[in-house]
């Protein structure tokens, strides 16, 4: 469904969490402030302390002594190199070397903050020049993406500095003690995410896009082949190298490498669905094909091969950024220009969808691209609506048969209200564009369908369709939904192990299916830990403990020996712990494996009947 982002949406998602880049900097810079103005409060004090019990001062010299002492900050003396000042600055010996440290920390924090300014400025002229043409947005991207990479790998070095800093001076300021294992924690995790940071940067991910389809050579098709080339001629822009007859509820072209079984295929490509096909006249599919063809008249594929890459780069890049904790908010940063990118790389393709409207019209008509998108818009979300109600399904399936059941469902759907919802709701799923609209798609090609008329447009038999043009169709279908159907199978089959309680044998048997009662030996004789779907015990134990009893479960090195331990709920801090010591299991991994994996399906379940009690 269609959801539109507001100003106030985006704040709070975007605007707001990327504040936290600088949450770091200015409280390092408070601290390195509160520290010195500390160091001076307690040396004027002693100072003070001194003067009055110095008893061979008079008055008058008490009070000029005060006077300068109280002038002139310990922390200025160390930073001057004012003569006068030397008698001072050695009397306060390491007190001046840490001030120092305070200093530089400062300019460090000071630095960070305004380098994360200066990059907010960078982002967003960026982003507005993303605004102004396709060229642009493109060229605004490349300095965007590369500049700020830079400036965000500067502050996760700068960021990373400080917060070991601050695991040291804060208790050191403020307990007059210091703690070596916080320290390394803490440099540890900085440590960890400037190498994620670093490999993200110069690793970039795989641009493998997999199509499940069959090629279709000329010699299988060759009227379609024939009418695509005369439909470019007409366009006056070269014909797809590669057609390709797959079952996705969708259409579109690409320039990028496309891998197909073992086959990976270059240049451009043409993606048809045969599924829609079968619903679409000839002169409906013209305006399909000649809509898609339009995408590589203007140059939209040819953009989209560009800035795919880069795009995927940053993702992995956010990725890198979220999954270390002290760069959690640079990737908030980061993902703010990626947010404010979008918006660009939204208005650009809505514009494209409709300009390859407008051309796909003047080539067939109107009418014809309305009905299209009618039926394209109306299949997409019966299709979806059929597989989420069989996906969400607590019973085992002895054939799926999505194909079939959509083809029996779909005129009852297409005479329902629902359809209404659907379509005015409905963004076509599409792998490389957005979709504006279906009211502004028709408003702009000068078309209007009342709901009446989407019933007869749906209901209506298609009298001649370009499948009868493709040999082997039907083949080429059933093999593919045979393997989508199966995977589907698969994963559905896979779900209901994770959703059932079980409640009776059944299920039961259908639970063991995937997490069958595990024993995992020890390397003693006599010591032994029995795993299934409900409940681990362990023969050093007096009795199991279920799974629905384990609140956290964590592993904990102690006295050179490694342990899984299991707060249970409601036992407290002693009674309620049982541990496993894994140094003495023969295959430890494999028991942390497996424990993870059957208490996540527990907890599945458990979410799972909460939500199904709530829906009742």
């Amino acid at each position: 469904m269609r959801s539109t982002l507001t100003l106030p949406g985006f704040l709070r998602v975007y605007a707001l969490p990327a504040l936290w880049l600088f949450a770091l900097p200015l409280f390092a810079l408070w601290f390195a402030g509160h520290a010195t103005n500390r160091f001076d409060g307690e040396v004027l004090a002693t100072v003070e302390r001194q003067i009055a019990q110095d008893a061979e001062l008079d008055e008058a010299r008490r009070q000029q002594l005060l006077e300068f002492f109280r002038a002139v900050p310990a922390s200025a003396a160390c930073l001057s190199t004012d003569e006068e000042l030397a008698g001072f600055r050695d009397s306060l010996g390491e007190g001046c070397s840490n001030v120092r440290h305070f200093e530089g920390i400062g300019l460090v924090s000071l630095g960070a903050a305004l380098l994360g300014l200066v990059s907010a400025v960078i982002a967003l002229l960026c982003t507005l020049a993303a605004f102004v043409s396709r060229p642009f947005q493109y060229r605004s991207f490349v300095v965007g993406w590369n500049v700020l990479r830079v400036t965000s790998a500067l502050q996760a070095l700068a960021q990373g500095g400080l917060a070991v800093w601050l695991s040291y001076w804060m208790t050191a300021v403020w307990f007059h003690s210091y703690y070596p294992k916080l320290i390394i924690l803490v440099g540890i995790l900085v440590a960890v995410g400037l190498l994620t940071v670093v490999v993200a940067i110069f690793r970039p991910p795989s641009m493998d896009f997999e199509v499940e389809a069959e090629v279709l050579e000329q010699a299988h098709a060759p009227e379609l082949w024939t009418h695509v080339r005369e439909l470019c001629e007409k366009l006056q822009t070269p014909p797809p190298d590669h057609i390709l007859a797959g079952i996705d509820a969708n259409f579109f072209v690409t320039e990028s490498e496309v891998r197909v079984g073992e086959r990976t295929l270059t240049g451009r490509t043409l993606f048809v669905s045969l599924s829609l096909l079968r619903l679409l006249e000839r002169s409906e599919a013209d305006a399909v094909l000649a809509h898609e063809m339009g995408h590589l008249l203007g140059g939209d594929t040819g953009h989209s091969k560009r800035l795919a890459p880069m795009l995927a780069h940053f993702g992995h890049y956010l990725d890198a950024l979220r999954n270390g904790l002290l760069t959690r908010p640079i990737y908030h940063f980061m993902l703010a220009y990626r947010g404010l990118f979008e918006l660009s790389l939204g208005r650009s393709r809505r514009a494209s969808e409709l300009a390859a409207d407008d051309l796909a019209a003047a080539m067939t008509s109107g009418r014809d691209i309305a009905r299209s998108l009618v039926k394209v818009g109306a299949y997409a979300s019966f299709r979806d609506r059929v597989e989420a109600n069989l996906f969400a399904s607590t019973e085992q399936q002895q054939s799926v048969a999505i194909a079939q059941r959509v083809a029996l469902g779909f005129a009852d759907y297409a005479s329902s209200e629902a359809v209404h919802g659907d379509l005015h709701g409905v963004v076509t799923p599409h792998p490389f564009d957005s979709h504006p609209p279906l009211a502004a798609r028709l408003e702009n090609v000068g078309e209007a369908l009342e709901p009446a008329d989407v019933a007869r447009v749906l209901l209506e038999p298609t009298r001649t369709s370009w499948t009868s043009a493709i040999l082997e169709a039907d083949a080429i279908e059933a093999r593919l939904w045979a393997a989508y159907e199966a995977r589907f199978a698969q994963a559905h089959d896979v779900a209901l192990a994770y959703r059932y309680e079980p409640a009776n044998e059944a299920e039961r048997r259908h639970v063991e299916k995937y997490f069958p009662p595990l024993t995992f030996a020890g390397k003693e004789d006599g010591l032994e830990v029995h795993l299934d779907f409900a409940q681990v015990s362990c023969s050093e134990w007096d009795e199991p403990v279920r799974l629905e009893q384990v609140k956290s479960a964590t592993t904990e090195d102690r006295m050179f020996k490694k342990y899984l331990d299991l707060q249970l709920e409601g036992g407290g801090l002693f009674k309620g712990k049982r541990s496993i010591c894994l140094s003495k299991l023969q295959d430890a991994d494999g028991l942390l494996n497996a424990f993870g994996n059957y208490l996540g399906r527990h907890r599945t379940m458990e979410e799972h009947r909460k939500s199904s009690r709530q829906a009742a």
